[in-house]
């Protein structure tokens, strides 16, 4: 293995960092970084499955998706 593509190493840790910011940039929330953040800051409050917190990302980026109550044209 190439020794920048180590786990641990600077370009890998910088990779994943940018990876991070373009999905964050398009609106697909981190998971891993949701349960690392509620073990860390909120361990009484159990957290959100995966299909779950899919779906509040989704409504909190589209507010009333899956819900027409209306024609939408």
């Amino acid at each position: 293995m190439l020794k920048f593509l180590k786990p641990g190493s600077a370009f890998r840790n910088n990779a994943y960092k940018l990876v991070q910011t373009c999905r964050l940039m398009v609106g697909v929330h981190d998971y891993e970084n949701y349960l690392a953040h509620m073990q860390a800051h909120h361990p009484e409050i159990p957290a959100k499955t995966r299909k779950e917190f899919y779906q509040y990302c989704l409504e909190a980026r589209f507010p009333g998706a899956g819900k027409i109550s209306k024609c939408p044209c």
